[in-house]
């Protein structure tokens, strides 16, 4: 239903949704591109809204609830670039957020949970700052509504600490 309501609203709004880059970490190329069809259970991605296979770092416990309930945006605490679920294509970003007892990545030896996920970007925003505050993704500049959902590349923007 949600792949659904996001082509309606690109069709209403004459949105062109272009597809983001996810092997930006400077390491060993294009794993993740190369990996998008080994992990796509069969079914083929979204291209049309940028669907990626994308990972999600969490605790044991929160993982339980995410397959039990799926990923819900309310929960989320940590909120740099706006309040909602966050994914990466580098494991060990998403790997700093596995930790139940620290908050800012740490190597203690707890049970860790990275879920491989579907996710569909649709007209993503590109982040040129923090966005801490926020609970909406950014409004489109050159049509009706706001932006699916928000990419980061790697390194510094304003706002990091």
């Amino acid at each position: 239903a949600r792949l659904a309501a996001m082509r309606q609203d690109h069709a209403i709004n004459n949105v062109s949704v272009r597809s983001a880059a996810i092997d930006l970490d400077g390491f060993d190329g294009r794993v993740m591109t190369n990996s998008q069809s080994i992990f796509d259970c069969g079914e083929a991605l979204a291209t049309d809204l940028d669907e990626k296979i994308l990972l999600h770092g969490t605790s044991w416990g929160n993982a339980d609830s995410i397959v039990q309930d799926g990923f819900d945006n309310r929960t989320s605490q940590r909120a740099m670039y706006g309040a909602g679920v966050y994914f990466a294509c580098a494991a060990c970003k998403s790997h700093q957020y596995t930790c139940h007892l620290h908050h800012n990545g740490c190597s203690c030896k707890v049970e860790r949970t990275l879920i491989i996920a579907r996710v569909a970007l649709g007209d993503a925003s590109l982040a040129a700052e923090t966005r801490y505050e926020e609970r909406r993704p950014p409004v489109r500049n050159n049509a009706a509504g706001t932006h699916d959902s928000i990419v980061v590349h790697p390194g510094m923007i304003k706002g990091h600490h």
